[in-house]
């Protein structure tokens, strides 16, 4: 325990002289936490207006992209308890910044991992379940709410034997694994790394995938449709590939695919719409930018505007999903579930649903970039053997459905005098 507490103090250090000297993120992440204990305050007597006065429950994702499995959970838990207080926390700006949860009655940042500030968290709210997302194992967090008898949940987790906390230097981690009142992993197979060190846990699924049901299940908001609708009268009657969260990898790979083959168009959606790439990507002539282009004919339209991806995917007839060649391949649920064929890079270690998709048929891994534009090729002249990739992609997606549910179920299940004794 000291080395960890000595370790967290170097965190702290390295996060306000990070923000002192300008870093964006460390800037936010030092600012946002300063006055949370006074927020906590005014967030209970706003959720007292409302006729929520009793125990709180406390959500806790890392970032944004935590949060997407996190939200299923959220919301149904909301759907079933409206007259329960709700806190949602957050460690890292992306999720604060980026976030859209009205479910909840307040959102903030969690206090960085030091033992003072984790025991003043736990006294400022009477919270009755803690649910953290996947991987947010925070040593006094745990502690300190465990000692004022809160349960804790560990929900949407994933193991993987010799991997950290699995691995030889992870008992620290391990023992407060322990402490959990339920721990709930997305497979089997992290259920058994768990049971090889005395630890038990439930396999309830991955939430994403009711999180991307979701957005087949519901109309896109009116600001989404009627860039949709712009993005149809783009596509006109050509066929179209989607590839999103895309990088310099994938641009170099394909930006001159839509020209081997007529009536074919690529929409690029890039992973930082605000880099300088993005301008330079629209010089060529057979190139256009979203922003500054009202009408355009040109097969490669770059999509320069964050919010509409997710809808876009339903326009493709295969999708690439960017990421392969960087630090992992990024979300391949957003276009499995509408049922449409993925190709991706090789950095797809430890993402299960990767793996899963591609078992079942709905994806291709290509290992080099210039793999990736064969397959991207081939795709392109045989419709029903994207038809068939699709239609497994869609099908595993729809297997997964109901992981919230479940979790919620198990999460009250231990809150009954029985489960507790």
């Amino acid at each position: 325990m000291p080395v960890y507490r000595f370790a967290i103090q170097l965190l702290i250090l390295g996060l306000r002289l990070a923000a002192v000297l300008g870093h964006r993120k460390a800037r936010a992440a030092w600012r946002g936490r300063s006055g949370w204990l006074q927020r906590f305050s005014s967030a209970a007597q706003q959720a007292a207006s409302r006729g929520r006065i009793g125990p709180w429950v406390h959500f806790h994702c890392a970032s944004l992209g935590e949060f997407e499995q996190g939200a299923p959970i959220i919301q149904a838990w909301r759907d079933r308890h409206p007259e329960t207080p709700m806190l949602l926390t957050f460690f890292s700006p992306s999720g604060i910044e980026g976030v859209d949860a009205p479910w909840v009655d307040h959102i903030d940042y969690l206090p960085l991992d030091a033992p003072r500030a984790m025991r003043r968290f736990s006294e400022a709210l009477e919270i009755s379940d803690s649910v953290l997302i996947k991987y947010e194992l925070w040593p006094e967090l745990i502690r300190a709410l465990h000692f004022r008898r809160t349960r804790l949940h560990l929900v949407a987790a994933r193991f993987d034997s010799g991997r950290h906390p699995l691995g030889r230097w992870g008992g620290f981690i391990r023992n407060h694994l322990g402490l959990f009142s339920t721990i709930q992993v997305q497979d089997k197979r992290s259920a058994a790394a768990l049971q090889v060190h005395g630890l038990t846990a439930e396999v309830t699924g991955d939430p994403r995938a009711d999180r991307v049901m979701s957005t087949l299940k519901e109309p896109a908001a009116p600001s989404v449709e009627a860039h949709l609708d712009r993005l149809r009268k783009w596509k006109g009657n050509r066929q179209l590939i989607v590839v999103g969260s895309a990088w310099p990898d994938e641009w170099n790979a394909l930006r001159e695919i839509a020209g081997k083959q007529e009536h074919w168009a690529v929409l690029w959606a890039p992973h930082e719409v605000g880099h300088p790439r993005v301008k330079a990507w629209a010089e060529p002539s057979d190139s256009a930018l979203w922003s500054r282009e009202e009408e355009s004919e040109e097969p490669n339209l770059i999509l320069d505007q964050i919010g509409i991806l997710k809808a876009a995917y339903s326009l493709a007839d295969f999708a690439v999903v960017g990421g392969g060649w960087g630090q992992g391949v990024h979300n391949v649920l957003e276009p499995a579930v509408f049922g449409i064929p993925i190709l991706c890079g090789p950095r797809v270690a430890g993402f299960r649903e990767i793996e899963a998709l591609r078992e079942a048929g709905g994806l291709k891994v290509c290992d080099t970039p210039e793999a990736l534009f064969s397959a991207s090729s081939t795709w392109m002249l045989q419709a029903a053997d994207r038809q068939r990739a699709g239609t497994a992609a869609s099908g595993w997606v729809r297997a997964q459905e109901g992981a919230a549910i479940r979790i919620i179920d198990i999460i009250e299940a231990a809150g009954t005098p029985d489960r507790q004794a």
